[in-house]
């Protein structure tokens, strides 16, 4: 498709991928039926900085890009690497980002519920230990310091289930 309006990449130089940016972002704004500046409102960004993506006179930084493809539906790799002028490109772009967005959450649920497996057990272990340190009638010397180093690996391991907790809600926030 070569319109006055269509922005091609440059040629690409030996040892240089081919970069779709201008020409993708154009096409998808104007699929869209935004203008620039309501484009640059919904990430976070000005109407200069979409302008200057779409005449290729810059490009936009690694999150800059992650906020537009995730609004497009469509992975960083393919937005930059696959010419959407082609509408099968674009409709295999954007089964790939489901299909890639569907393969995170499984494993991000898989991890917490992991997460949920393992804090079972350390707290299965630990009532464990209180119920031997109940029953035991005069520990010796020796079961004073096991008791004591497994009270410190306890904590050591509740913190980090409680780190590891934050994190993954964390990364929920940022992954959903």
């Amino acid at each position: 498709m070569n319109t006055k309006d269509s922005v091609l990449p440059p040629p690409a130089r030996p040892g240089n991928l081919p970069n779709f940016i201008a020409s993708n972002l154009r096409l998808l704004r104007k699929q869209a039926g935004w203008s620039q500046t309501e484009l640059a409102e919904k990430v976070g960004l000005n109407r200069g900085n979409i302008a200057s993506y779409e005449s290729g006179c810059a490009e936009p930084s690694i999150c800059k890009l992650l906020r537009i493809s995730n609004l497009f539906d469509i992975t960083t790799r393919d937005f930059t690497r696959r010419d959407f002028n082609d509408p099968t490109e674009l409709a295999l772009a954007r089964s790939t980002h489901h299909d890639e967005r569907n393969d995170r959450r499984e494993r991000f649920a898989s991890y917490r519920e992991r997460c949920n497996e393992l804090g079972g057990l350390i707290d299965s272990s630990h009532h464990l230990f209180e119920y031997k340190r109940a029953t035991l009638d005069k520990p010796c010397k020796e079961a004073e310091i096991y008791s004591a180093q497994y009270l410190q690996l306890l904590e050591l391991s509740n913190q980090l289930m409680k780190e590891h907790r934050n994190l993954l809600d964390e990364l929920g926030r940022q992954c959903s």
